[in-house]
């Protein structure tokens, strides 16, 4: 399941990355050569640092709209918490792989998978971020929204760090928005557990990625760190958009009934979201 958005802006308010830059997916295993050059947008605070800093992972929209420009429901992120001194690296794992948006291919057929080349690349994202004087090393989250908090998920999970990485370079915090949990419970086989504490946060009315699965997901994850989670009333898939008017996709049709799911801005449920988010980070990276 993708974030879907369309390409809406909120005019001044919005904000370029400071700086695009490139580093290494680790995902020369399943190329069996060198690993994909990724492509990442850099939001930086005021001041020189070391910052504690926050890897973003994107839907199955990608990064970038038609025009190459960052999808604000992404880039208000990068935005946000540069601005309560987070260092914010958006990590681009389709443009680098020749792909726009993959919403419209069967889960199966996405070229990019959540639980193969995305945790890669945020590998790849927190690697780099560890090679900067300007962020504390010991202090990188990682933030994901629908397939990217997929990706999320299966980056986290117990037994998924790299060999190379020593736990105490390990990612210390995870953010997830409306994952799509049925994929995570096929492929987990109902079991799964953070190696992180992780907020989890979702819209009751989520007919794009429902709640459900997600509830019983983390039922089964009795074992490990904390999960924090909060499911909003009344609000749908995206709701953390900073403007996005309540959508039918009508040219998308999803099991078991076939149908068309609901995407949309909720002002309310977005400013508590980003309370939480923010309080959660200053907790887990202090």
């Amino acid at each position: 399941m993708c974030a879907a958005v369309g390409a809406l802006f909120i005019g001044s308010q919005t904000v370029a990355a400071q700086e695009k830059v490139s580093f290494p997916s680790t995902d020369g295993d399943l190329k069996g050569d060198a690993p994909t050059t990724i492509t990442g947008y850099l939001y930086k605070p005021a001041g020189s640092g070391p910052f504690a800093a926050v890897v973003g992972i994107h839907g199955c929209d990608g990064l970038l709209d038609e025009n190459g420009e960052i999808h604000p429901l992404y880039g208000q992120w990068g935005e946000i918490l540069s601005s309560k001194g987070y260092l914010v690296l958006l990590v681009d794992s389709f443009q680098p792989r020749g792909h726009g948006s993959i919403c419209e291919s069967p889960i199966g057929g996405f070229p990019v998978l959540p639980d193969r080349e995305m945790p890669r690349d945020a590998f790849g994202g927190m690697n780099y971020l560890r090679s900067r004087p300007d962020v504390r090393s010991d202090r990188i989250a990682i933030l994901g929204q629908s397939y990217g908090a997929m990706a999320l998920i299966f980056t986290i999970a117990n037994g998924a760090l790299p060999k190379d990485v020593p736990p105490e370079k390990d990612f210390r915090a995870a953010v997830a928005f409306y994952p799509a949990c049925p994929y995570i419970l096929r492929q987990t086989n109902g079991h799964w557990r953070p190696r992180q504490p992780m907020l989890l946060l979702m819209g009751e009315s989520d007919n794009y990625t429902p709640v459900a699965p997600c509830k019983e997901v983390i039922a089964h994850a009795e074992e490990g760190p904390p999960i924090d989670t909060h499911f909003y009333p009344d609000t749908y898939h995206a709701f953390d958009h900073p403007n996005l008017p309540l959508t039918v996709r009508t040219g998308v049709k999803l099991p078991p009934d076939g149908h068309s799911p609901t995407v949309g801005s909720n002002p309310t449920s977005r400013a508590d979201a980003i309370n939480r988010v923010t309080q959660f980070l200053a907790k887990q990276l202090q």
